[in-house]
Protein backbone atom coordinates (compact mmCIF):
# COMPACT_ATOMS: atom_id res chain seq x y z
CA UNK A 1 0.00 0.00 0.00
CA UNK A 2 1.38 3.27 -0.79
CA UNK A 3 0.66 6.32 1.10
CA UNK A 4 1.63 10.03 0.24
CA UNK A 5 1.37 12.34 3.45
CA UNK A 6 1.19 15.11 1.27
CA UNK A 7 -1.25 18.29 0.95
CA UNK A 8 -0.27 19.05 -2.91
CA UNK A 9 0.97 17.22 -5.85
CA UNK A 10 4.32 17.89 -5.94
CA UNK A 11 6.46 18.31 -2.40
CA UNK A 12 9.29 21.04 -2.84
CA UNK A 13 12.32 19.87 -0.33
CA UNK A 14 15.24 22.11 0.75
CA UNK A 15 18.04 22.06 -1.70
CA UNK A 16 21.37 19.77 -1.45
CA UNK A 17 23.88 21.04 0.79
CA UNK A 18 26.79 19.85 -1.82
CA UNK A 19 29.93 20.93 -3.01
CA UNK A 20 29.58 22.94 -6.22
CA UNK A 21 31.85 19.51 -7.89
CA UNK A 22 29.13 17.28 -6.96
CA UNK A 23 27.16 16.19 -9.90
CA UNK A 24 24.03 16.29 -7.95
CA UNK A 25 21.94 19.22 -8.93
CA UNK A 26 19.40 20.74 -6.03
CA UNK A 27 16.10 19.94 -7.30
CA UNK A 28 12.72 18.51 -5.93
CA UNK A 29 11.14 15.32 -4.33
CA UNK A 30 8.35 14.95 -6.24
CA UNK A 31 5.72 11.82 -6.16
CA UNK A 32 7.17 10.55 -9.14
CA UNK A 33 10.34 10.42 -7.53
CA UNK A 34 8.47 8.64 -4.52
CA UNK A 35 6.99 6.10 -6.58
CA UNK A 36 10.79 5.33 -8.45
CA UNK A 37 12.31 4.98 -5.31
CA UNK A 38 9.04 2.72 -4.34
CA UNK A 39 9.19 0.52 -7.21
CA UNK A 40 13.17 -0.33 -6.59
CA UNK A 41 12.23 -1.17 -3.15
CA UNK A 42 9.81 -3.65 -4.19
CA UNK A 43 11.31 -5.42 -6.71
CA UNK A 44 14.67 -5.64 -4.79
CA UNK A 45 13.15 -7.68 -1.66
CA UNK A 46 11.76 -4.38 -0.06
CA UNK A 47 8.70 -4.83 2.49
CA UNK A 48 8.14 -1.18 3.83
CA UNK A 49 9.34 2.36 3.01
CA UNK A 50 8.87 4.85 5.12
CA UNK A 51 10.41 8.30 4.72
CA UNK A 52 10.06 11.79 6.84
CA UNK A 53 11.30 15.24 7.12
CA UNK A 54 10.89 17.17 10.29
CA UNK A 55 9.36 14.48 12.47
CA UNK A 56 6.83 14.49 9.91
CA UNK A 57 5.80 11.14 7.81
CA UNK A 58 6.20 11.80 3.83
CA UNK A 59 5.67 8.86 2.36
CA UNK A 60 4.74 5.38 3.11
CA UNK A 61 4.74 2.06 0.77
CA UNK A 62 3.97 -1.26 1.93
CA UNK A 63 4.38 -4.83 0.89
CA UNK A 64 0.95 -6.89 1.85
CA UNK A 65 0.92 -7.45 5.50
CA UNK A 66 3.11 -4.98 6.96
CA UNK A 67 3.59 -1.33 7.51
CA UNK A 68 5.62 0.83 9.37
CA UNK A 69 3.93 -0.07 12.71
CA UNK A 70 5.00 -3.66 11.97
CA UNK A 71 8.44 -5.23 14.06
CA UNK A 72 11.20 -5.95 12.19
CA UNK A 73 14.67 -7.42 12.60
CA UNK A 74 17.12 -4.52 12.38
CA UNK A 75 20.13 -6.74 12.26
CA UNK A 76 23.28 -4.83 12.41
CA UNK A 77 21.41 -1.52 12.53
CA UNK A 78 21.59 -2.64 16.40
CA UNK A 79 25.57 -1.49 16.39
CA UNK A 80 24.48 2.08 15.70
CA UNK A 81 22.69 2.27 19.12
CA UNK A 82 25.52 0.63 20.89
CA UNK A 83 27.72 3.43 19.21
CA UNK A 84 25.91 5.81 21.00
CA UNK A 85 25.04 4.29 24.22
CA UNK A 86 29.05 4.32 24.19
CA UNK A 87 29.22 8.01 24.18
CA UNK A 88 26.40 8.32 26.58
CA UNK A 89 28.89 5.92 28.77
CA UNK A 90 32.11 8.31 28.08
CA UNK A 91 29.48 11.46 29.32
CA UNK A 92 28.72 9.31 32.44
CA UNK A 93 32.52 8.74 32.90
CA UNK A 94 32.36 5.27 33.04
CA UNK A 95 34.81 5.22 30.05
CA UNK A 96 36.58 7.50 27.63
CA UNK A 97 36.72 5.90 23.63
CA UNK A 98 40.61 6.25 23.80
CA UNK A 99 41.40 4.15 26.37
CA UNK A 100 42.74 0.68 25.95
CA UNK A 101 39.99 -1.69 26.37
CA UNK A 102 42.25 -4.35 28.54
CA UNK A 103 42.33 -2.12 31.19
CA UNK A 104 38.71 -3.83 32.15
CA UNK A 105 39.00 -6.65 29.42
CA UNK A 106 42.34 -8.28 31.54
CA UNK A 107 42.52 -11.23 29.63
CA UNK A 108 43.94 -8.85 26.52
CA UNK A 109 46.83 -7.64 28.96
CA UNK A 110 49.26 -10.26 28.28
CA UNK A 111 49.20 -10.03 24.24
CA UNK A 112 48.91 -7.85 21.17
CA UNK A 113 45.30 -6.90 22.35
CA UNK A 114 46.83 -5.29 25.50
CA UNK A 115 46.51 -2.22 22.71
CA UNK A 116 43.04 -1.98 21.56
CA UNK A 117 41.06 0.85 22.12
CA UNK A 118 37.30 1.02 22.69
CA UNK A 119 37.52 3.55 19.43
CA UNK A 120 38.83 0.77 17.51
CA UNK A 121 36.25 -1.95 18.91
CA UNK A 122 33.55 0.13 17.60
CA UNK A 123 35.03 1.18 14.33
CA UNK A 124 35.47 -2.15 13.49
CA UNK A 125 39.55 -1.68 13.51
CA UNK A 126 40.32 -3.35 15.96
CA UNK A 127 42.08 -6.49 14.38
CA UNK A 128 40.46 -8.79 16.03
CA UNK A 129 39.12 -11.89 13.68
CA UNK A 130 35.88 -10.80 11.67
CA UNK A 131 34.92 -14.42 11.29
CA UNK A 132 31.35 -14.63 13.59
CA UNK A 133 30.70 -17.82 13.44
CA UNK A 134 32.43 -18.95 16.37
CA UNK A 135 30.55 -16.24 18.56
CA UNK A 136 26.96 -16.65 17.50
CA UNK A 137 27.63 -20.76 18.18
CA UNK A 138 28.59 -19.38 21.99
CA UNK A 139 26.18 -20.05 24.44
CA UNK A 140 28.15 -16.41 26.20
CA UNK A 141 28.77 -14.43 23.21
CA UNK A 142 30.29 -11.94 25.45
CA UNK A 143 33.03 -14.32 26.69
CA UNK A 144 33.50 -15.74 23.45
CA UNK A 145 34.71 -12.23 21.76
CA UNK A 146 37.56 -12.43 24.61
CA UNK A 147 38.93 -14.80 22.87
CA UNK A 148 38.66 -14.31 19.35
CA UNK A 149 42.67 -13.91 17.74
CA UNK A 150 44.00 -11.24 16.38
CA UNK A 151 44.53 -11.14 12.53
CA UNK A 152 45.84 -7.15 12.13
CA UNK A 153 47.41 -4.46 14.28
CA UNK A 154 44.87 -2.56 16.23
CA UNK A 155 44.31 0.47 13.74
CA UNK A 156 45.96 -1.14 10.65
CA UNK A 157 42.65 -3.01 9.00
CA UNK A 158 38.90 -2.66 8.86
CA UNK A 159 37.37 -6.29 9.39
CA UNK A 160 33.35 -5.46 10.00
CA UNK A 161 32.03 -8.59 11.92
CA UNK A 162 30.29 -9.36 15.60
CA UNK A 163 33.86 -10.10 17.64
CA UNK A 164 34.45 -6.18 18.69
CA UNK A 165 30.73 -5.09 20.17
CA UNK A 166 30.13 -8.16 22.06
CA UNK A 167 33.76 -7.42 23.27
CA UNK A 168 32.75 -4.34 24.56
CA UNK A 169 29.30 -5.44 25.84
CA UNK A 170 31.74 -7.68 27.86
CA UNK A 171 33.84 -4.38 28.89
CA UNK A 172 30.62 -1.99 29.28
CA UNK A 173 29.34 -5.12 31.88
CA UNK A 174 32.43 -5.10 33.96
CA UNK A 175 32.17 -1.33 34.34
CA UNK A 176 28.51 -1.26 34.70
CA UNK A 177 29.01 -4.35 37.70
CA UNK A 178 30.27 -1.59 40.38
CA UNK A 179 27.31 0.07 40.06
CA UNK A 180 24.71 -2.85 39.55
CA UNK A 181 23.44 -2.15 36.18
CA UNK A 182 22.96 -4.36 33.13
CA UNK A 183 23.98 -4.07 29.89
CA UNK A 184 21.18 -3.99 28.26
CA UNK A 185 19.44 -1.81 31.25
CA UNK A 186 22.01 0.87 30.95
CA UNK A 187 21.05 1.08 27.10
CA UNK A 188 17.29 0.95 27.56
CA UNK A 189 17.44 3.29 30.39
CA UNK A 190 20.01 5.86 29.48
CA UNK A 191 19.48 5.84 25.21
CA UNK A 192 15.72 4.49 24.26
CA UNK A 193 13.71 5.32 26.54
CA UNK A 194 15.58 8.45 27.28
CA UNK A 195 14.36 9.16 23.60
CA UNK A 196 10.93 7.37 23.86
CA UNK A 197 11.97 4.68 21.03
CA UNK A 198 9.72 1.76 21.81
CA UNK A 199 11.73 -1.42 21.08
CA UNK A 200 9.72 -4.68 20.20
CA UNK A 201 12.40 -7.02 21.17
CA UNK A 202 16.52 -7.88 21.80
CA UNK A 203 17.88 -10.87 21.13
CA UNK A 204 20.06 -12.75 23.69
CA UNK A 205 22.70 -15.31 23.87
CA UNK A 206 21.57 -18.52 26.00
CA UNK A 207 23.54 -17.08 28.99
CA UNK A 208 21.49 -13.85 28.74
CA UNK A 209 23.51 -11.38 26.91
CA UNK A 210 21.71 -9.03 24.53
CA UNK A 211 23.69 -9.21 21.14
CA UNK A 212 25.09 -5.84 20.27
CA UNK A 213 25.77 -6.44 16.96
CA UNK A 214 22.65 -7.89 15.64
CA UNK A 215 19.98 -8.40 18.21
CA UNK A 216 17.49 -5.36 17.80
CA UNK A 217 13.35 -5.60 16.82
CA UNK A 218 11.66 -2.26 15.87
CA UNK A 219 9.14 -0.95 13.76
CA UNK A 220 10.02 1.63 10.90
CA UNK A 221 8.01 4.69 12.81
CA UNK A 222 10.08 3.81 15.98
CA UNK A 223 13.89 3.45 13.85
CA UNK A 224 12.65 7.14 12.49
CA UNK A 225 12.81 8.34 15.87
CA UNK A 226 16.59 7.20 16.31
CA UNK A 227 17.23 9.01 12.92
CA UNK A 228 15.33 12.35 13.77
CA UNK A 229 17.73 12.44 16.61
CA UNK A 230 20.66 11.93 14.53
CA UNK A 231 19.42 14.19 12.36
CA UNK A 232 19.51 17.41 14.45
CA UNK A 233 22.76 16.50 15.46
CA UNK A 234 22.25 15.22 18.86
CA UNK A 235 19.63 17.38 20.26
CA UNK A 236 16.78 15.49 22.00
CA UNK A 237 13.55 17.61 23.67
CA UNK A 238 14.92 21.15 22.70
CA UNK A 239 18.18 20.22 24.70
CA UNK A 240 21.55 18.96 23.57
CA UNK A 241 21.29 15.06 24.54
CA UNK A 242 24.98 14.03 23.87
CA UNK A 243 28.20 16.87 23.98
CA UNK A 244 28.31 17.90 20.47
CA UNK A 245 31.77 16.68 20.21
CA UNK A 246 31.59 13.11 21.34
CA UNK A 247 28.18 13.15 18.93
CA UNK A 248 30.96 14.26 16.20
CA UNK A 249 33.34 11.28 16.49
CA UNK A 250 30.32 8.62 15.40
CA UNK A 251 30.66 10.36 12.01
CA UNK A 252 34.82 10.76 11.62
CA UNK A 253 36.11 8.02 9.59
CA UNK A 254 39.12 5.96 10.50
CA UNK A 255 42.68 5.54 8.19
CA UNK A 256 41.26 1.53 7.66
CA UNK A 257 37.83 3.00 6.03
CA UNK A 258 36.97 6.17 5.85
CA UNK A 259 33.65 5.17 4.94
CA UNK A 260 32.92 3.97 8.32
CA UNK A 261 32.56 6.27 11.59
CA UNK A 262 31.66 4.24 15.18
CA UNK A 263 28.47 2.20 13.56
CA UNK A 264 27.17 4.56 11.46
CA UNK A 265 28.27 3.74 6.98
CA UNK A 266 29.74 7.42 6.00
CA UNK A 267 29.21 8.51 2.39
CA UNK A 268 32.57 9.61 1.97
CA UNK A 269 34.00 10.61 -1.18
CA UNK A 270 37.42 9.39 -0.47
CA UNK A 271 38.61 5.70 -1.65
CA UNK A 272 39.07 3.23 0.63
CA UNK A 273 43.46 2.67 0.79
CA UNK A 274 44.55 -0.10 -1.32
CA UNK A 275 44.95 -3.32 -1.03
CA UNK A 276 41.67 -3.01 1.15
CA UNK A 277 38.71 -2.40 -0.73
CA UNK A 278 34.90 -2.12 0.30
CA UNK A 279 33.62 -5.09 -1.59
CA UNK A 280 36.02 -7.55 -0.16
CA UNK A 281 35.39 -6.51 3.46
CA UNK A 282 32.06 -5.52 3.74
CA UNK A 283 29.19 -6.28 0.44
CA UNK A 284 26.70 -3.65 2.28
CA UNK A 285 27.52 -1.09 -0.27
CA UNK A 286 28.99 -0.40 -3.82
CA UNK A 287 32.21 0.39 -3.90
CA UNK A 288 33.39 2.71 -1.51
CA UNK A 289 30.69 5.01 -1.04
CA UNK A 290 26.90 4.48 0.01
CA UNK A 291 25.82 7.08 -2.83
CA UNK A 292 28.79 8.26 -4.96
CA UNK A 293 27.95 12.51 -5.86
CA UNK A 294 24.90 12.32 -3.65
CA UNK A 295 24.64 14.80 -0.43
CA UNK A 296 28.14 14.61 1.87
CA UNK A 297 25.86 14.16 5.32
CA UNK A 298 24.40 11.27 4.54
CA UNK A 299 24.53 8.63 6.94
CA UNK A 300 23.37 5.64 7.33
CA UNK A 301 22.73 2.41 9.78
CA UNK A 302 22.65 -1.24 7.68
CA UNK A 303 21.57 -4.61 8.65
CA UNK A 304 21.92 -7.66 6.59
CA UNK A 305 19.08 -8.51 4.20
CA UNK A 306 19.20 -5.04 3.18
CA UNK A 307 17.49 -3.23 6.20
CA UNK A 308 18.24 0.47 5.96
CA UNK A 309 18.23 3.97 8.04
CA UNK A 310 19.00 6.60 6.13
CA UNK A 311 19.57 9.98 7.69
CA UNK A 312 20.46 13.27 5.24
CA UNK A 313 20.62 16.14 8.18
CA UNK A 314 21.15 18.88 5.32
CA UNK A 315 17.74 17.65 3.43
CA UNK A 316 16.29 17.59 7.49
CA UNK A 317 15.65 14.02 6.02
CA UNK A 318 15.23 10.28 7.30
CA UNK A 319 14.12 7.34 5.33
CA UNK A 320 13.81 3.56 6.66
CA UNK A 321 13.70 0.08 4.52
CA UNK A 322 13.11 -3.25 5.49
CA UNK A 323 13.68 -5.93 2.85
CA UNK A 324 13.96 -10.05 3.30
CA UNK A 325 16.90 -10.09 0.93
CA UNK A 326 20.24 -8.67 -0.61
CA UNK A 327 20.07 -7.97 -4.01
CA UNK A 328 19.71 -4.00 -3.85
CA UNK A 329 22.28 -0.70 -4.48
CA UNK A 330 21.79 1.99 -1.87
CA UNK A 331 23.09 4.19 -4.86
CA UNK A 332 20.54 3.29 -7.17
CA UNK A 333 17.80 3.70 -4.66
CA UNK A 334 18.77 6.87 -3.40
CA UNK A 335 19.22 8.47 -6.49
CA UNK A 336 15.84 7.53 -7.61
CA UNK A 337 14.38 8.96 -4.43
CA UNK A 338 16.33 12.23 -4.27
CA UNK A 339 16.75 12.91 -8.06
CA UNK A 340 14.21 10.79 -10.22
CA UNK A 341 16.84 9.28 -12.14
CA UNK A 342 18.59 5.39 -11.45
CA UNK A 343 22.06 4.87 -11.42
CA UNK A 344 22.80 2.07 -14.01
CA UNK A 345 26.70 2.76 -13.89
CA UNK A 346 26.07 1.13 -10.27
CA UNK A 347 25.99 -2.48 -9.89
CA UNK A 348 23.61 -4.49 -7.42
CA UNK A 349 24.65 -7.50 -5.27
Amino acid sequence: MIRLFLPAAFLLLLPFSLPAADPVNPGTITPVHFALAARYSRTHGGLVLYVQQGGKALFEDDYPGYSSSTPHKIYSGTKSFVAVAALLAAQDGLLSLDEPASQTLTEWQGDRRRNITIDQLLSQTSGLDPDGETIDASRDQFAAALSVPMVASPGARFHYGAAGYQAFGELLNRKLRARDRSVEGYIRERLIEALDIDVDGWKHDDAGNPLLHAGMILTAKEWAKFGEFLCHGGFYDNKQFIDPKLFASLFIGHRANPAYGLGFWLNHPEPIPRPQRMSDLQPAIDGDQLYPGGPRDLVACLGSYRQRLYVIPSLDLVIVRFAYEDRYSDGDFLSRLLTGHSKPDLHTH
